[in-house]
């Protein structure tokens, strides 16, 4: 069985209990939002449930969106062939 830790960060658990309470404020489902937006709602939910630390790939992105992180500064870094191989 997996052990299901939830990451809690002092500010960024602030973040997402702000996060969810709008969502409840304008009678949006998480789903519903999710799905506009492209992303899994499985994932939006453990983004927002604090079981993903979202540093990378989608839960990244989730967070971005969610804003919960702010916008990277520029494009991704290249990655070059040797290290794509590995």
């Amino acid at each position: 069985m997996t052990n299901r830790t939830t990451f809690t960060h002092g500010r960024y658990e602030e973040l997402r209990a702000s996060v969810r309470s709008e969502f409840t404020a304008r009678g949006e489902s998480i789903a519903d939002w999710s799905k506009r937006q492209g992303f899994r709602p499985y994932a939006v939910y453990q983004v927002l449930s604090g079981r993903t630390l979202a540093t990378r790939g989608e839960a990244h992105r989730i967070a971005v969106a969610l804003g919960l992180k702010p916008e990277p500064l520029g494009p991704p870094l290249p990655i070059s062939a040797e290290e794509n191989n590995m």
